[in-house]
């Protein structure tokens, strides 16, 4: 009788893991199938970082990084290796648990950390952007686990936490656009050999090393503004900011917290912005690190005009060259920025 009992437990058991293996390959191919990433700049910056032995200097943050600091000025202007691991819409937890991976594998001697204040408010209709895409390419580990943990496992962020299947929602009503991708996925040599000619297009490319180089010029319409007010801010995304800090010091890695220059047309729709540049002073001078918000500086003397910006708040190739030069001569020379 025990051992039917046993025999019917291991039976269910093996059906068990089984129906579970059936409905994650089922997901996954479901995913592959709505989700048209041959153009992700995220997924080839995070496949480059793999390989990345050696990285002096770090760049990260959203996507205003990935547009606007060029390693290759970096490395030529103040000879060392660069690395820009920007991606879109990346938050504080994204920025931590990447830093993490990071400093985990590599000794880094500077990382430049853009404080894009947005990113650190709750406000509506925010869910869309707010999709954790690092996530989606880190490679499988510990520290993948906690990450998702984290970010599903809270309600405030697993509620604005978007799935690939709900993401691209509408190409359910297309097959075989879906049958496309499941097909890039498998059998495209290009894609799965993360070739950059995938993620060009007529007005931008991919260099390397995470730096996108746009050609675009902004047409002057107003980009999304996410209306400051301190009372917003989301606590668990200052936590992550500090934790920021936490794991540099732990790493004996120097730290350089920036906020990359928008237009001019931004600020003055934003007319806080003197609050939010003395709120996150302030919270950097508390633990001891420099911040260096480069819309406090004439933009003139940084050489940049209305033609250097892909949109109000992203520059082009042509800015990033600029800011990039600027911002090594800092490296070089200055202190910490003081009005």
């Amino acid at each position: 009788m025990l051992k039917v009992f046993l025999k019917e437990k291991t039976v269910n058991k093996v059906k068990g893991s089984v129906f579970i293996g059936l409905f994650l390959l089922g997901v996954f191919a479901l995913s592959m199938g709505v989700t048209d990433d041959h153009s992700s700049y995220t997924r080839i910056m995070m496949h480059e970082l793999e390989k990345e032995n050696k990285i002096d200097y770090l760049c990260i943050g959203a996507s205003r990084v990935y547009r606007g600091i060029d390693p290759e000025i970096l490395d030529h202007e103040l000879g060392i290796r660069t690395f820009n691991a920007g991606s879109s819409s990346q938050r504080p937890e994204d920025t931590y648990f990447l830093l993490k991976a990071i400093l985990e594998k590599r000794k880094v001697e500077t990382v430049i950390y853009d404080i894009n204040y947005g990113s650190f408010q709750q406000y509506p209709g925010d869910s869309t952007i707010r999709t954790h895409i690092v996530l989606d390419y880190m490679p499988f580990g510990i520290n993948k686990i906690d990450y998702a943990k984290k970010v599903l496992g809270d309600t405030v962020y697993s509620l604005t936490t978007v799935s690939n299947i709900l993401r691209y929602k509408e190409q359910w009503k297309t097959p075989q656009k879906m049958l496309h991708n499941l097909y890039m996925h498998l059998k495209d040599d290009a894609y799965k050999n993360f070739e950059y000619s995938n993620a060009d297009n007529i007005t931008e490319w991919y260099c390397g090393r995470g730096f996108v180089f746009s050609k675009a010029i902004s047409n002057g319409e107003p980009y999304p503004l996410v209306p400051w007010n301190e009372t917003e801010l989301y606590p668990n995304q200052l936590d992550f900011f500090d934790k920021i800090i936490d794991l540099c010091q732990q790493h004996e890695s120097r730290l350089l917290c920036i906020s990359m220059p928008v237009q001019k047309s931004y600020l003055e729709r934003e007319p806080r912005y003197d609050e939010i540049y003395d709120f996150f002073k302030k919270r950097c001078n508390e633990r001891g690190v420099p911040y260096l918000d480069l819309n406090q500086m004439n933009f003139k003397d940084m050489g940049l005009s209305n033609t250097d910006y892909k949109d109000e708040v992203h520059l082009n190739g042509y800015g990033a060259e600029k800011v990039s030069r600027v911002l090594s001569q800092y490296l070089l020379y200055g202190e910490p920025y003081n009005e």
